[in-house]
């Protein structure tokens, strides 16, 4: 499939006829396309410098009209006559228009006969000034041009008509049937292998035709000239720029190694030793777009291809970016079982995976298509069996590194997780349709997540933030950096002040930052301000944030400075934050996080007076690092500073806008009055196994008479003792006198009922009596357990339940939570917005 793809892009169709691939991309263009610049007749461009996407600029040389290709630059002529001793005289006639001297003879007249030959240099024909130097170099430059007027001999006729069609000029003497303008052209053409024949079969437009800010493409092969053409109205459509000094090397390019197709010229300049990044940065823009008209014309599906190019099909580059991949390929085939890959391709065509995740999933199919091939049915789906899953699952649970060693148990469950999704998210997919539900058991089965949470605490200090505040007048760009459209760096400034400034106070994600509208800041009935943002990354739209009037005064000041630029494009103008550029695509998106992150560290570099050291719990002094000050800190800056100041679980968990409180916990510290309080709550609910009330006295006592189970307490007093290693019972809690449990505990012990069961039903084929009689037995056990506890919460009033569900979801997100010392009370700290309670 992927020699058929590559045959595709290099094919070419010369037909006009209808349904060919040539009349498919005629219909395509844009005939009124920059008619300014574009003469579509000739095929030639001319820059006009009036337009900002065109990179052509006025020659600073006064009088000049020639045109330079950067702001403030000389001219190609005037470059070259700054370093010659006819430095006026080239800047005087360079741009003058070679047809205006169309009709100028030579001055030589010979016996009454004038010289009706044109004129090239001097008043003289290209042959009498010729003869004149001759003489005026045997003279050793004493040679009047009066004197050699006056003692010429011969003279010669009119010539004939140009051969180009709609040529007026004469032809030079010394090369028939051109004249000298087009003479000049064919010299240079003549080298890339263009004939007399070839020249002369098309009209050519005679004006300033060796400026490198035009440029002409009559002489590339038909299928080439209009996917070119194609091109550069796309990226007109993007905002890209348009270089002719870099457009005029890849045409060159092109008719020197006899291109016929945008995917061959790519080729060929990928192939070249010399540093032309801008063209090949071109050509590589270019051959997507020609790839993806190749496929819309003949309606072939680029994803059936065992190879994908994720430039071609647009393919995101990772989550969570709306950057669309500009190179790079996408291998399927080391997936080697064939229904495993199509499954695959499919799954990736379909969820519209970007690319990072598809590299990823095709590595951790691969183990399960390289299990498989060991087994007999591992190519036919619709015979595999719960022996096959096994396999694949043990294939997962082992695997190593190139050396032998066993890979970390991150790695193994992160691999196994992408393949257990494709088959869970992924069953209804054609490719998995005949696949045997017996394999499909696979998606119960787990490994370890290896997944350990940090107990390095990720908030930044009060001192550290007062420091910043106080040196944020640092906070710049370089001075000395030519801005787009000559914006001055102040505006730079104030732009990236802000963006800190709501990073500090609001907590948000940097990319929800930057990503905020012009509109974001709103205000309540009641004159309370409150921003309205996205969350791309769990796909919220609309959000709506509280915050206080001292934030919105930083934003609304930002707004009056951004209000007076008048120049951002069009399509940014909704944009709190644009990135103020003046053309391409970055010029319709918020400036870049990474564009960011380089100024906000340069300005921790400049900051000399940042603590060494910070007050640390109990009030112990501990080294402060600079490192703590990473953009999404402040995300845990504002987390913590939500719980320091008793913040309701599910508040917390609404602010910050999670799916769960326990991911809201792995943001924060938790001190000991909280998580005593909690304890005190569900204490309430806590029954042994027969359903009697086992509540402990008081939270020292919670915390010396138990010790933490999978599903429960347990107060035997030689396993609390050995630290839950000495269990006599064998872990089997729902049937042991010491067992305990709490409505906190209801989750575990649901999701252990449901292994069980799956245990059961699995053994039933294999298992002795004995064996089975035992699951069930345990299985009663614990639903026995489940149906007590939900009675002792049913008895509860409306709001015990409230406050015991509140109490529960935070001792749930402290089992995950990072350890920190129970003994440590944190001050409370000036909240950036008024929570309301749920």
């Amino acid at each position: 499939m992927a020699a058929e793809s590559r045959h595709l892009l290099l094919t070419e169709s010369p037909s006009t006829e209808p349904g060919t691939y040539l009349a498919f991309l005629r219909q395509r263009i844009n005939r009124n396309w920059r008619p300014s610049e574009w003469d579509s007749k000739h095929w030639h461009f001319t820059s006009d410098p009036a337009n900002p996407l065109t990179a052509a600029y006025p020659c600073r040389a006064a009088g000049c009209p020639g045109l330079a290709r950067g702001n403030g630059a000389l001219c190609v002529p005037c470059k070259s006559a700054a370093r010659s001793s006819t430095k006026g005289r080239r800047r005087a006639d360079h741009g003058a228009d070679r047809t205006s001297k169309a009709a100028e003879r030579c001055t030589i007249t010979v016996s009454g006969q004038p010289c009706k030959a044109l004129s090239s240099h001097h008043g003289l024909c290209y042959h009498h000034y010729h003869a004149w130097r001759k003489r005026l170099t045997t003279a050793g430059g004493d040679y009047p041009l009066e004197k050699y007027q006056a003692t010429a001999r011969g003279v010669f006729p009119r010539g004939q008509q140009c051969a180009v069609p709609e040529c007026r000029t004469e032809e030079w003497r010394f090369e028939k049937a051109l004249c000298l303008g087009h003479r000049f052209q064919w010299k240079r053409l003549k080298s890339q292998g263009i004939s007399l024949e070839e020249f002369i079969a098309v009209p050519r437009p005679i004006g300033r035709q060796w400026s490198t800010t035009e440029f002409s493409l009559v002489d590339l092969p038909p299928i080439l000239r209009h996917e070119f053409l194609l091109t550069l109205q796309q990226r007109d459509q993007e905002g890209y720029r348009l270089d002719p000094w870099v457009l005029r090397r890849c045409i060159t390019i092109a008719l020197e190694h006899g291109a016929r197709t945008m995917e061959k010229l790519h080729q060929i300049m990928l192939s070249s030793s010399t540093d032309q990044r801008l063209q090949k940065g071109f050509t590589n823009y270019a051959r997507m777009w020609s790839a993806r008209w190749r496929y819309q014309h003949t309606g072939t599906d680029a994803r059936k291809d065992d190879i994908w190019d994720a430039a071609v099909l647009m393919l995101r580059t990772q989550s969570g970016s709306d950057t669309i991949c500009s190179k790079g390929t996408l291998d399927f085939r080391p997936v080697r079982i064939q229904w495993l890959r199509e499954a695959v391709k499919e799954y990736a065509a379909v969820f519209e995976l970007p690319a990072d995740t598809i590299r990823e999933l095709i590595r951790s199919c691969s183990i399960a298509s390289d299990a498989l091939l060991r087994r007999p049915y591992g190519t036919t789906p619709d015979r595999l069996g719960r022996a096959d899953a096994k396999a694949v699952f043990q294939a997962y649970s082992t695997l190593t590194t190139h050396d032998g060693a066993p890979r970390p148990e991150r790695y193994r469950y992160e691999h196994f997780h992408r393949f257990r999704r494709l088959l869970h998210e992924g069953r209804e997919l054609d490719a998995l349709q005949c696949l045997a539900p017996a394999f499909r058991f696979l998606a119960t089965d787990t490994l370890p997540s290896g997944r350990k949470r940090s107990t390095v605490n990720k908030s930044i200090p009060d001192e550290v933030i007062k420091v910043l505040d106080e040196n944020l007048h640092l906070f710049t760009v370089a001075e000395d950096h030519p801005y787009t459209n000559g914006r001055p760096a102040d505006l730079y400034n104030h732009m990236h002040q802000t963006i800190y400034q709501l990073l500090r106070d609001l907590g948000r994600r940097p990319s929800e930052i930057l990503g905020l509208k012009r509109d974001a800041l709103q205000h309540y009935d009641d004159a309370r301000p409150f921003i309205r943002y996205d969350a791309p990354k769990t796909g919220d739209i609309g959000l709506e944030l509280p915050i206080h009037h001292s934030t919105a005064n930083i934003i609304t000041a930002w707004l009056d400075r951004l209000n007076a630029v008048t120049d951002i494009e069009p399509r940014a103008t909704d944009l709190l934050f644009p990135s103020l550029s003046g053309f391409g695509p970055a010029a319709r998106k918020p400036i870049t996080i990474s564009g960011y992150h380089t100024v906000y560290w340069r300005w921790i570099e400049r900051i000399k007076n940042l603590p060494d050291h910070i007050q640390g719990p109990g009030g112990a002094a501990e080294t402060f690092d600079r490192s703590r000050l990473r953009l999404y800190s402040w995300r845990h800056t504002y987390a913590q500073r939500l719980s320091d100041n008793n913040t309701a679980p599910d508040v917390i968990q609404e602010l910050m806008n999670h799916k769960r409180f326990e991911t809201s916990a792995g943001y924060i510290r938790i001190n000991r009055q909280r998580k005593a309080d909690a304890i005190r709550i569900v204490d309430r609910t806590t029954i042994d196994r027969h359903g009697a009330a086992q509540p402990p006295h008081s939270y020292p006592a919670y915390a010396r008479g138990s010790v933490a189970t999978p599903l429960g307490l347990c107060t035997e007093p030689t396993n609390v003792k050995a630290g839950g290693q000495a269990c006599p019972a064998r872990s089997k809690c729902g049937g042991c006198t010491y067992f305990r449990a709490n409505v906190s505990h209801l989750p575990l012990i649901d999701a252990h009922i449901v292994a069980l069961t799956t245990d059961l039903e699995l053994a039933r084929p294999i298992a002795d009596t004995w064996v089975l009689e035992s699951l069930t037995a345990e299985i009663s056990s614990y639903r026995k357990i489940r149906r007590l506890l939900a009675d002792t919460k049913t008895r509860l009033s409306p709001a015990e339940q409230n406050e015991i569900d509140r109490a529960t979801e935070l001792l749930q997100a402290l089992s995950t939570a990072p350890a920190q010392d129970p003994l440590t009370a944190v001050p409370l700290k000036l909240l950036p917005l008024t929570p309301k309670e749920a």
